[in-house]
């Protein structure tokens, strides 16, 4: 069912986005986009929390400082991201030497993968990230970098629809994805439309360690939090430009409708909810013809809760990237057609204009 469902949607994406006005040629310029390929060098974190809520005897400050928190340690990592026609997929992989990690820590397993495409008002992105072998802590806690937990997981997977309301003179694809020129600076509003799946789950004992099990009161035992989840978001992206440098934010809130399941050793319970979701994204860097690189950094951050406990993710990420084209600057077909026509119709007037200079009878 979910691959039926990621194989009409990308249909669906592949036919919405190629469909549409084109750019205004004045803000935007298209490139023959034939390959770009980007490398970059990354910090990717990820955090979810699990905090208490209304457990009986104990005070809302005493259940906010048992908070849990659960991360994973990620030295920094590499991709690839290749872009062919207007499709863009990346990769993430981490250095098997230690040579950009100094702190002795374990590695936590991490994979990430991502897809993405857009048009001039519409665009389709798809993503999985999974990390393993996490760390965790809360508040007093005098051992931080000893709390470890080779049996927990956390993973998801997802789409976004972003449908861009000015993306005439706004090109996402090149604030964001470098593969588009913006000519001269611009805005637009922007909604996200996403389905996610997330869960965090200990596959053998439980998620919540001995010393905080009190305040967690009847889900102490809690092995596993599953998350359906359908978002709607909101907000404004522009990309400030001069001279082919420039400088690209995106903020966007929103909230969905979640279903959750909350697993024990011995049984399930299943909650609805609305959380909140924000998402914030930002660019700098040059767009040259050929070559193009800067720094990035984003995050997605969303919230849900149920009567006895609040659960938080935050994923980000930070670096830089360079990146060069096998393209050139081009005009569409419309553009082309649309210049052709004008160009007629100004051969049309000049000869009218010169019919009726020859008409018109001769100064004496």
């Amino acid at each position: 069912m979910k691959k039926l469902f990621f194989a009409i949607l990308f249909s669906l994406t592949l036919f919405v986005a190629n469909a549409g006005t084109d750019p205004d040629t004045a803000y935007v310029q298209k490139f023959k986009n034939i390959f770009a390929l980007k490398t970059f060098l990354i910090n990717n974190g990820f955090l979810y929390t699990l905090t208490p809520r209304n457990t009986e005897g104990y005070s809302t400050e005493q259940l906010n400082d048992a908070k849990l928190f659960y991360s994973p340690h990620i030295p920094p990592t590499t991709g690839v991201s290749a872009n062919i026609k207007g499709i863009g997929f990346t990769y993430i992989f981490k250095f098997t030497n230690d040579y950009l990690d100094t702190t002795g820590r374990i590695k936590a397993g991490f994979k990430g993968f991502s897809m993405n495409m857009y048009g001039t008002k519409f665009g389709f992105e798809a993503y999985y990230q999974d990390y393993s072998r996490l760390y965790f802590h809360y508040k007093g806690d005098e051992i931080l970098l000893k709390n470890y937990n080779t049996n927990v997981r956390a993973y998801q997977w997802g789409a976004n629809g972003v449908f861009i309301f000015n993306g005439k003179k706004f090109s996402y694809n090149a604030a964001f994805n470098q593969t588009q020129l913006q000519k001269k600076s611009a805005g637009s509003g922007m909604l996200i439309l996403s389905p996610r799946f997330s869960e965090l789950k200990s596959t053998d004992l439980h998620l919540i360690p001995d010393s905080l099990r009190p305040y967690f009161g009847n889900i102490s035992n809690l092995q596993r939090n599953r998350n359906y989840a359908f978002y709607v978001q909101g907000g404004y992206g522009f990309n400030l430009t001069k001279n082919n440098f420039y400088f690209s934010t995106a903020v966007l809130v929103g909230v969905g409708f979640q279903t959750q399941t909350y697993s024990y050793p011995l049984g399930k319970f299943y909650k609805m909810g609305f959380p909140l979701i924000g998402r914030a994204k930002s660019s700098i860097g040059y767009n040259g013809k050929v070559f193009f690189g800067g720094i990035s950094a984003n995050a997605d951050a969303s919230q849900s809760r149920i009567k006895t406990l609040k659960t938080q993710q935050l994923q980000y990420n930070y670096g830089l990237y360079l990146g060069f084209r096998f393209i050139q600057y081009t005009k569409t077909k419309a553009q082309l057609k649309k210049e052709a026509q004008a160009k007629k119709l100004a051969e049309k007037e000049a000869a009218k204009k010169a019919k009726e200079a020859k008409r018109k009878p001769k100064a004496k």
